[in-house]
């Protein structure tokens, strides 16, 4: 998993070809990072998500990045985490669509370094380690087909909970 990194920090001031945006079905701006992003980028988001058709749970769309230090935005909307009840299964599974979703987005379009944050982890509530499997079994298969896949958490206890998935599952030994 050598070009797939865990770092902790302020997505919004890394490089990369594109940023994953936590985003809502209409493309509008939501809670959360959503909303840091769309007040970062600037009002040409917004126009640029009214012209694109809404985008369903696991869907992906693709914007150009405006003020942020990436050239891309790859929006995708992550299901609510469910506490694990009978619902929780379809949840998980969503979640995977969406890492590949915007994965083959990305593969469709070239690019070739990818931020994530902890998609589904934020305002939607999936547990970190619930969220981090999904991510890294996700990253762990398409990575060969990309130059750097960046997952940047937002605080060190997080950063934690993902490196013990990774050491666990996704390292080899």
């Amino acid at each position: 998993m050598s070009n797939i990194q865990l770092i902790c920090g302020d997505i919004l001031t890394h490089g990369a070809d594109a940023l994953v945006c936590p985003a809502h079905k209409h493309l509008i701006r939501g809670r959360g990072l959503s909303a840091q992003i769309f007040d970062r980028a600037g009002a040409g988001l917004a126009a640029a998500c009214a012209g694109l058709s809404p985008c369903g749970v696991g869907e992906a769309r693709l914007t150009p990045g405006f003020d942020l230090p990436v050239a891309f935005l790859l929006h995708t909307v992550t299901p609510q985490w469910s506490s694990g009840d009978q619902w929780g299964e379809q949840g998980i599974t969503l979640l995977r669509r969406c890492y590949e979703s915007v994965l083959a987005l990305a593969q469709a379009r070239n690019l070739r370094s990818l931020l994530f944050p902890a998609l589904g982890a934020g305002t939607n509530r999936f547990p970190h380690p619930v969220a981090a499997h999904q991510a890294l079994a996700a990253l762990k298969e398409a990575g060969a087909e990309f130059e750097r896949l960046t997952v940047c958490l937002h605080t060190p206890a997080a950063l934690g909970d993902w490196r013990r998935v990774e050491r666990r599952f996704y390292t080899a030994g």
